[in-house]
Order: structure tokens, then C-alpha cells, then sequence
């Protein structure tokens, strides 16, 4: 026999022994693995084996981490949450005197005496989170999320796939317990959505919104006579709050647009079109930004411009077009929750929707764009950031009826415009004492 058989028949015979001697155990690495692979594997069997010899305080149960100050398993944990602040709402044993043995399959005979021996074992009700404090930590984990997106734009995969895997690891929940694993399986869900809507990119164009409607209140400072208001300059013509307050938003309001690339873009045969057919309806938006319903002003918050009054409506115009009026802005801002976002987002959604103007008679015919693939285009860059923005923050299905009821408070907003523009200026000669911007938007000539 040669040598090199020798050397053969020694290698197969040691491998059959370790193959014996490790039955049972995880098979041999494959030579083909990566390092990286390996590692994995690795460091996912050892968080398996981890979590699985933990038992839970309570109830013996397997344990997946310290809760409240105490090492107890999902259902425990939930349990305590919801009960341990209302102790004295829980009926007293009558099943043992105080003395139930708490197992797996005991646990939910006796609320009593598994709340006590919660509080035996030492878990604590003051780490107890409120509402409150849970939505803040929830905002709190999001905001550093989408921090670390912004700073390392390529660890977004790798955060995926680890939501990915920790969505699909198993729990142990009873079936009373069935709100709690609805509760963390929405979560994950949450959170996987939240890594897949709104990229850094978005993030940035986002950013880039605010700073320019910021800096458009910045650039168009208010005149030396509206500090005199209401003291020596009060509103109390309906040209009043046209040439001051209407004026002054679509100012902000257009300024606004020029700051946006998207629009700068634009020929400027279509960036008159958009501005002279749209901006009169979207100051009703732009008006619900600076309106504060439950004291009933007008003021551009974190700024020391003087507050105009809401009622002054009432002695420009009537008691029913200050309750429109009013009606219309607190619509927008249920509607959008406060977020200030979304209004920014609504605006530059509307000014690119080429034909929506308050155009009805045969002598207001709006002019046609020269490109109007880029204007859709455009339009569609703004209705996908709103519709991401929305969903990441209310969820697909209340997004949904956000952006119906906006068209729908838009298409109410409209039709003021419209009603505002027809009865109070194209039928009267109100129209000759407006300022030169006012008389463009409300499409009134100088004859």
C-alpha cells in the first residue's frame, strides 16, 4: 500500500470519528461561507440560544429581556403595562387567598395575585411610559433615524434588512394576549414602512422646502404701515384687506415659489400662467398657515409682525363670509393635523395644476402652456413627496382620506375665490382702489 493511500484512508477515518463524536451538534462550516457569513450565523445562533435560556420571573415562562427592572416574557410584560397603574381596579383572589401559583398555564386564572407577584419580583410601575412619552420616544427613535439615513445615505439596506429579520422572529403570546402582539407586529411594520417611503434625498428636498418658504417671509418684510394697524390704519374696506393682508400673502406666496428650482426652471411664459391663474385661490391655503383658530388672528408665527384680527372680515365684508372663511382655514387645518408640512407640500402641489383657475367667463380664457409635460412633471415630484410624507406619519389608509378631504376643502377654497372675485369686484368698481399684484391675481384689467 503506498504511502499516499495511507495518508487517505487516516483522513476519512478521522472524519467519520468527529463526524460521530459531533452528532447532534451544528454541522461542519461550509468551506464556500463567507467570513462575514460565518459571523452571522454565528452571532444569530448565539442570541437564539440567549434568549431562549432566559426564564421568565413571573410565570417560568422563556424570557425575552429585562422589563420594567425585571426578567419577564412578552406576556408579562404587556400585562404588567396595562394593569400595574390601576391596582386598585383589580378584583382580590378567590381562588387561593392570595396564594396562586403563577405558571404558563396559570397565569391568566388569577390577575391578583400575578400583578403581585409582579411587584414581588421586583418590576416597577413608575418606568411605566404614558402615551405621551411613548409617542415622544417613537418620534425621538424616527428623527435619529432619519438623521442616520441623511449622515450615511448607504446604511439604509442594512437597516432594512435588520428590521426585516427582527419582523419575522417568532414570539410566544398566548391567546389573551392577542392586542399586545398586534401592537408589536404593528410597530415593526411601522418602522419597516417608515425605512422604505422617505429617502434622504426626500429628506434634503424637504429641507429645501422649509428653508425657502422661510426665507420668502424673510424677503418680503411688511411696509412701514402695517405697525400701524389697528390703531391708526384699522380694516374697514373690503380693498383694505386686499391691498394689506391678501397682498401681502400672495407676495410671500409667489416669493416662495421663485426660491424652488423646480419653478425657476420654468420658461417664464409659464411661471406668469401659474402665478396669475393660481395664486388667488392658494392665499386661502397660504392665509390657514398664519391662522390661529382658536383666537380667531392672522399672525406669521416666530416673527414680531403686528396680529391682525379675524373679525375684521365681518365689518369688510358680512357675517356669512367670515364664517366661510373661517370654516375654510379651520378645514385645512384639521385636516392636515397642524403639520405645517403638508399645507407647504399642498401649495406646491396646486400651483402646478395647470387649469384649476377660476376661470369661467369667455373673456378669461388661460392661456395655454408651453410645456406642459414639464409642469406635470414637476407637479408629480411635490404629490409623491406629499403622499410619502403623509404615509410614513398617519399610514396609507388615513393618508388617503387626508389628501380627498384636501381636494375637497380646495375645490371650497376655489369657489370662494370665485364668488369673492365676481361679487365683490367684477360687478362693482371696487376693483380701481387695489393694489397692482391684487388686480393681476383677481384677473381684473385696468379698463
Amino acid at each position: 500500500m503506498t504511502e499516499n493511500s495511507v495518508r487517505q484512508r487516516k483522513r476519512i477515518l478521522r472524519r467519520i470519528h468527529n463526524n460521530h463524536r459531533n452528532r447532534g451538534q451544528p454541522s461542519v462550516t461550509d468551506p464556500c461561507e463567507t467570513t462575514s457569513e460565518r459571523r452571522g450565523a454565528t452571532d444569530s445562533t448565539h442570541s437564539r440560544r440567549k434568549t431562549e435560556a432566559l426564564i421568565c420571573s413571573i410565570c417560568d415562562g422563556h424570557a425575552h429581556g429585562y422589563n420594567f427592572d425585571a426578567i419577564t416574557c412578552e406576556s408579562c410584560k404587556a400585562f404588567f403595562r396595562r394593569n400595574a397603574l390601576k391596582a386598585d381596579g383589580i378584583p382580590k383572589c378567590r381562588l387561593s387567598n392570595g396564594k396562586c401559583a403563577i405558571t404558563v398555564s396559570t397565569r391568566k386564572r388569577c390577575k391578583a395575585c400575578r400583578l403581585a407577584k409582579c411587584f414581588e419580583k421586583g418590576m416597577r410601575a413608575d418606568w411605566i411610559l404614558t402615551d405621551e412619552e411613548r409617542m415622544s420616544k417613537r418620534q425621538k427613535i424616527e428623527e435619529n433615524r432619519r438623521l442616520r439615513q441623511m449622515l450615511y445615505p448607504d446604511s439604509s439596506e442594512l437597516d432594512e434588512k435588520s428590521l426585516l429579520q427582527t419582523k419575522i422572529e417568532p414570539f410566544n403570546y398566548d391567546d389573551d394576549d392577542a392586542d399586545v402582539e398586534k401592537e408589536e407586529n404593528d410597530l415593526n411594520d411601522s418602522h419597516i414602512t417608515k425605512a422604505l417611503l422617505l429617502s434622504s434625498n426626500d429628506w434634503l428636498k424637504i429641507q429645501q422646502i422649509q428653508q425657502a418658504y422661510t426665507d420668502s417671509i424673510r424677503l418680503t418684510s411688511l411696509s412701514p404701515e402695517f405697525p400701524l394697524y389697528p390703531q391708526i390704519l384699522p380694516l374697514n374696506e373690503v380693498s383694505d384687506v386686499f391691498n394689506f393682508l391678501t397682498n401681502l400673502l400672495a407676495t410671500r406666496l409667489i416669493t416662495f415659489l421663485k426660491l424652488l428650482p423646480e419653478f425657476s426652471a420654468l420658461n417664464s411664459h409659464d411661471k406668469f400662467i401659474l402665478t396669475k391663474y393660481n395664486t388667488f385661490t392658494l392665499t386661502f391655503i397660504r392665509a390657514a398657515l398664519n391662522y390661529n383658530s382658536n383666537r380667531d388672528i392672522y399672525h406669521e408665527p416666530h416673527t414680531d409682525e403686528c396680529i391682525f384680527n379675524g373679525r375684521d372680515i365681518i365689518q369688510c365684508f358680512n357675517q356669512h363670509q367670515y364664517h366661510l372663511s373661517r370654516t375654510c382655514l379651520e378645514n385645512f387645518l384639521k385636516t392636515s393635523f397642524n403639520d405645517r408640512l403638508i399645507l407647504q407640500l399642498l401649495l406646491l402641489v396646486l400651483i402646478f395644476s395647470k387649469g384649476s383657475s377660476i376661470c369661467t367667463q369667455s373673456d378669461e380664457v388661460e392661456p395655454i402652456a408651453d410645456d406642459i409635460l414639464t409642469i406635470y412633471h414637476t407637479q408629480n415630484i411635490f404629490v409623491d413627496l406629499l403622499w410619502k410624507y403623509c404615509e410614513q406619519n398617519f399610514g396609507e389608509r388615513s393618508t388617503v382620506k387626508i389628501l380627498f378631504n384636501l381636494t375637497v376643502h380646495f375645490m371650497d377654497a376655489n369657489l370662494q375665490a370665485f364668488n369673492s372675485r365676481h361679487g365683490s369686484f367684477k360687478l362693482t368698481r371696487i376693483g380701481k382702489d387695489l393694489s397692482p399684484l391684487i388686480k393681476s391675481v383677481l384677473l381684473i384689467g385696468d379698463k
